[in-house]
């Protein structure tokens, strides 16, 4: 056989596998795919021509989860061989992307118990790398007016800041807000720091006539009420197909 015809055939192997596994994802979804099939798909829109089955693998290899895969640095990511970076950017839109979805899902709907505001918070700082704090200003019937990031901290501390809190809740002209906070690398259990600088926003608001209805803590599987020590696990919530 010829060099030539020896390319054609691989090249039709190679287009044949693809068109399977796409139709196989078509069919049944994810259920039946193993991680690296998974993978291999997915970087089938960044390499049109190059075989994904090794990448796939050396990503696996390398950073042993999809998860850390999606969670990696991108500079990391551009180390492995023949990810460019094309494919580092398609790996970190991803997990922003689904939080985009999940929260689209939520758009209109009020925040009116424990649970609709542990999963709001769970859907938007779960997959987040360094604990960040935000505001979330609501209006008299419980529905979204705004969301303020108030401070980026590192992976086990965010700064606390009481006077930009009351100054953008005021400037919301919001009746109600919750506060939300996340521990990319530990539990949801409050931190005796957490509960008394909490107490402290809690009365400062009153003073101004605004209710400070909870504070949110996320981990990378649960959010949990302060106020009501309510859990919502990620990932008996994320297997629902729809946001009820």
């Amino acid at each position: 056989m010829s060099k030539e015809s020896s390319k054609t055939s691989a090249k039709n192997v190679h287009q044949g596998h693809r068109k399977r596994l796409r139709q196989q994802f078509l069919e049944h979804g994810l259920d039946r795919f193993y991680d690296h099939q998974a993978l291999e798909l997915l970087l089938f829109y960044t390499n049109p021509r190059e075989d994904t089955n090794p990448i796939a693998h050396e990503l696996l290899n390398r950073f042993g989860s999809i998860s850390n895969i999606l969670n990696a640095p991108y500079e990391d990511l551009l180390e492995v061989d023949k990810v460019g970076e094309n494919t580092a950017c398609l790996l970190k839109f991803l997990p922003q992307f689904f939080v985009k979805y999940l929260l689209s899902g939520l758009d209109g709907k009020k925040l009116e118990t424990t649970t609709d505001m542990c999963r709001y918070f769970l859907y938007k700082l779960s997959v987040v790398q360094n604990e960040q704090l935000w505001l979330t200003c609501l209006d008299d019937k419980m529905g979204v007016v705004s969301n303020i990031k108030i401070s980026d901290g590192d992976g086990s501390s965010v700064r606390f800041d009481k006077t930009i809190i009351v100054t953008e809740a005021l400037k919301s002209k919001c009746t109600n807000c919750v506060l939300a906070h996340n521990h990319p690398f530990c539990d949801t259990m409050p931190s005796n720091e957490d509960i008394n600088c909490t107490e402290r926003l809690r009365e400062n608001l009153k003073d101004m006539g605004i209710t400070l209805v909870d504070h949110i803590i996320v981990s990378r599987t649960e959010a949990r009420s302060m106020f009501y020590h309510n859990v919502v696990v990620l990932e008996d919530d994320l297997k629902n197909k729809e946001i009820s």
